[in-house]
């Protein structure tokens, strides 16, 4: 068949437009395509990562929120309870002044009428302005007569409607105010809204009410009271109906008898009515809690979370209480947070019931021992991130949405060019086809770059299309993620500063509470050993305890000292060459005990000839007991505890092996950090040597800051339910500073016996005259406790009268503490020794426990010391110490 010329040359166009118009179609498909991919997967990461951030940040500031909530709260608390406090001392020091001035106030300008009342009963029956009186059966005689001083006693009383009366004007929480006497005399004035409401208590009271036997008398008397201070009861049912109330009560006394007591009775409903319409989220409430762990407020919607199944109402004439104490609970978790608010603390901790999570926060108030409390779901706290969360998963979809209707047009528009380009001639599909996919490119190029993290970055797309919408749309979101890390690195910022600020806190708090332990510790000691007369058994007993506890506090205390120089890295180290074998193995012998009473079995695999290390010997020392210490806690009974040591390249690697309960995968990257404590511990028990974990969360912390400290390293290898192995590696000492056995162990000690012997004799030395120079009244009177029966005790409070002292008395013997204010012990050693009149005087150093470091001792005798001895002193080893320099009064030129 044959084809006209025409015709061909129109196919031949045709075949040569179809080719490049096929392939430019083709390109352009696949980048819409791949835009549209690009585009959707930078739009959920982007999305996911902003949700993701927002929850945190929200979720924190509901927290802080939550927190402070708490505290004000227990502030405005404290302010009504020292409102009341403060008149009802008042209220007391009128009365002790009625008291004690009897003879001269006179008679009431406006006296009651008084007549005896059912069953020996007596009091003012008649309703009038002044106070309600009655007198109990106790009180009156036999036959309900009233003995000419008791009736005294009973006109002196009318004064206090003065007190009652001015007091109850300005102050809107007394809605009763009354003095009871030990004679049984109770008088007072209720007020209604400031209002007073005479009460006929002759009819209302028990005949035989004995008002000793209430707490609203007894809490305030010298057994329970021997301050003399206002104190509160417990929460009980009200005499006049009036529901639960509390009391401040404060004692009258007349010189150092006890007349009475006086108290301000305020309806727990005044007190606590913002605390029961506290609104927190939906279900969230506040209560309130005594120091004895009553619940002394709730609202209704709180009973089930707290436990109480209970009923509110009470009998004022079986002296009944509000008996519901939260300690009652059977969940441990709950009872350990109720604790911390008994203990006076503040917090945030999470508690699940029923399977729901709630944050816990308190605060206490401290004026009264009591704690304010905040619950409130955890679901309700992150709610307004979820509705966040919600709307960011909307945009996201929108834009989703977009994105799709975008790649459809440019879809559309292509196969719009192909028609196109069959009509018109190549070259324009070219120019079209470069049009459409440069802007495609940069927004590839763009989301590409957002996607990787340049979030400065942004796509410049000016095309006037539904390209450049989509440019836009990436801008908003890259703006938007911009603005929230920002805000998270704000947040980080803020977070480091107040970790910062608690360090700081825990050093200081550390370090002022080793005075008062000192003083604890020894005055302690002292009585056990009878200096303030003999005690009984049980008395010993609770000493032993406190005693006991006392040094577990110091250990606490020492740790957190430890942890804080840690941290600022100012943990000071006495280096020395010393055999790690040698201190394992006298650690070995001393913990057997405790091995034995736990029937372990403790095995040492350490090599021959391994070589000496450079390091802290006390402070290696602390890092093998620990780990030691840990492997008995946390391996059942008749377990296997092996240590091993050997030298490898890199150094001596120590390893402490047990097959304990071991540590679950995720605690292991934690375990070493400062605070931390593995929180489902498995407990085993084999009688009354029960095996328990738990402690402070530092020794480990404290442990791995010795090792870096040494430019060691520690890490742990464990399978959880079948052990645990620990790995310490230490450098060893260089050959130049190997230790030289011809050598003497230590020169300074040498020289410290030469120079006792020179100074001993062989009397005795009676009638020695000591200088004991500190700062602390505590640690002035324990001392002189112990020494003022054997020897002549002087004390001096100041560096510079120690120093004025020390030259005029000329003492036999000076003790001195390190720590002094302004000149310190060391400079006043220093001074001592290098003054001809004093250098002969025998000078100890002391330092408390609490601050004590590696090279105290070394720095004790640089400054000329002649002995040191550590805080808080046991007096055996004091008279030691002092005895064993020998030195006796006439064996020094005077």
């Amino acid at each position: 068949m044959k084809m006209k010329i025409r015709t061909k040359l129109l196919l031949t166009f045709l075949v040569i437009a179809a080719t490049p118009l096929g392939i430019a179609a083709s390109l352009g498909y696949l980048n819409a395509v791949d835009m549209h991919r690009l585009a959707t997967d930078a739009n959920q990461g982007i999305a996911a990562l902003v949700m993701s951030d927002s929850m945190k940040t929200l979720c924190q500031e509901e927290v802080l929120n939550l927190e402070y909530r708490v505290a004000h709260v227990a502030d405005d608390i404290k302010h009504d309870l020292t409102w009341v406090q403060a008149d009802c001392a008042e209220l007391a020091d009128f009365a002790t002044y009625l008291y004690e001035n009897k003879s001269t106030v006179g008679a009431y300008a406006y006296p009651s009428t008084y007549k005896r009342g059912p069953n020996n009963t007596y009091g003012n029956l008649e309703e009038n302005s002044a106070s309600w009186l009655m007198v109990s059966n106790l009180g009156t005689e036999p036959d309900g007569s009233i003995r000419p001083a008791l009736m005294e006693e009973i006109r002196l009383t009318e004064f206090m409607d003065i007190k009652f009366k001015s007091i109850a004007a300005t102050n809107p929480y007394a809605v009763q105010l009354y003095i009871n006497t030990s004679s049984q005399i109770t008088r007072g004035m209720p007020f209604l809204n400031g209002e007073y409401q005479w009460i006929n208590a002759v009819e209302q009271f028990p005949a035989d009410m004995d008002l000793k036997a209430f707490d609203f008398y007894y809490l305030a008397d010298e057994a329970h009271n021997p301050e003399r201070t206002p104190v509160w009861t417990e929460l009980y049912w009200d005499p006049a109906g009036l529901g639960w109330m509390i009391s401040c009560i404060a004692p009258v006394y007349e010189d150092d008898e006890l007349k009475g007591v006086v108290g301000i009775d305020v309806t727990l409903d005044a007190l606590v009515t913002d605390i029961l319409n506290y609104q927190i989220e939906e279900t969230g409430f506040v209560f309130l809690m005594s120091n004895h762990c009553q619940a002394l407020a709730f609202p209704e919607r709180a009973a089930d979370l707290l436990g109480f199944e209970g009923d509110l109402a009470g009998d004022f004439g079986n002296n009944e209480r509000f008996s519901f104490s939260l300690m009652e609970a059977n969940d441990e978790a709950f009872q350990r947070i109720i604790a911390k608010m008994q203990n006076g603390e503040y917090g945030v901790e999470t508690y699940t019931k029923g399977g729901k999570e709630h944050y816990f926060v308190f605060a206490p108030v401290k004026l009264a021992g009591w704690s304010v409390g905040i619950v409130v779901p955890v679901h309700e706290i992150t709610a307004p991130a979820i509705v966040t969360n919600a709307k960011i998963e909307a945009n996201m979809m929108a834009a989703s949405e977009d994105i799709d209707e975008s790649s459809s047009k440019l879809i559309e528009m292509y196969l719009l060019i192909v028609g196109a380009i069959v009509v018109c001639i190549i070259p324009s599909s070219l120019i079209i086809s470069g049009r459409i996919s440069g802007p495609i490119k940069m927004l590839d190029i763009g989301s590409r770059k957002i996607g990787g993290g340049d979030l400065s970055h942004r796509i410049r797309i000016e095309s006037g299309d539904e390209i450049e919408d989509l440019a836009n749309a990436f801008n908003t979101m890259a703006d938007d993620l911009e603005y929230k890390i920002g805000e998270i690195e704000a947040a980080n910022e803020d977070l480091k500063e107040l970790d910062k600020l608690k360090s700081q806190f825990i050093s200081m708090a550390s370090h002022e509470l080793r005075t008062p332990l000192i003083a604890i510790q020894g005055y302690t000691d002292l009585i056990k050993e009878g200096s303030a007369g003999e005690i009984n058994a049980e008395q010993e007993r609770m000493l032993n305890t406190v005693s006991r506890h006392t040094a577990r506090l110091e250990r606490i205390v020492a740790e957190l000292l430890d942890l804080s120089r840690i941290e600022e890295n100012k943990l000071a180290l006495n280096k020395q060459p010393f055999s790690i074998k040698q201190v394992i193995e006298e650690i070995a012998i001393e913990q057997q005990p405790t091995l034995d009473k736990r029937r372990h079995v403790l095995s040492l695999n350490i090599q021959d000839a391994i070589p000496p290390i450079i390091g802290d010997r006390d402070r290696i020392s602390q890092v093998i007991i620990n780990l030691l210490g840990n492997a008995i806690k946390y391996t059942p009974d008749g377990g296997y505890i092996r240590i091993t040591a050997e030298m490898e390249e890199r150094g001596i690697h120590l390893c402490v092996i047990d097959n304990g309960i071991g540590i679950k995968a995720e605690h292991i990257d934690k375990i070493f950090n400062r605070f931390y404590e593995v929180g489902d511990v498995t407990k085993h028990s084999t009688g009354k040597d029960a095996f328990m974990g738990g402690g402070t969360g530092l020794g480990l912390s404290i442990v791995d800051g010795i090792v870096r400290a040494h430019s060691g390293r520690i890490w742990v290898e464990s399978e959880y339910g079948k052990g645990s192995v620990f790995h310490v590696l230490l450098p060893i000492s260089p050959p130049e500073m190997m230790p030289q056995p011809e050598e003497p162990e230590s020169l300074k000690y040498a020289e410290l016996e030469r120079a006792k012997q020179e100074r001993t004799m062989p009397e005795s030395n009676g009638g020695m005259k000591i200088l004991f120079i500190d700062d602390d009244d505590n640690s002035i009177e324990i001392a002189h406790r112990m020494l003022a029966e054997r020897y002549e005790v002087t004390e001096a409070k100041t560096s510079s009268l120690g120093l004025k002292k020390a030259i005029a008395l000329n003492p036999d013997l000076i003790l001195l503490s390190a720590l002094m204010p302004g000149i310190s012990g060391y400079d006043v050693c220093r001074i001592l020794k290098g003054n001809i009149n004093t250098k002969q005087i025998p000078v100890i150093l002391s330092v408390a426990s609490a601050t004590a470091q590696a090279g105290d001792e070394q720095r004790a005798y640089t400054s000329g010391a002649d002995g040191h001895i550590t805080k808080p002193f046991r007096e055996d080893d004091l008279m030691g110490l002092i005895e064993s320099f020998g030195v006796i009064r006439s064996g020094r030129d005077r």
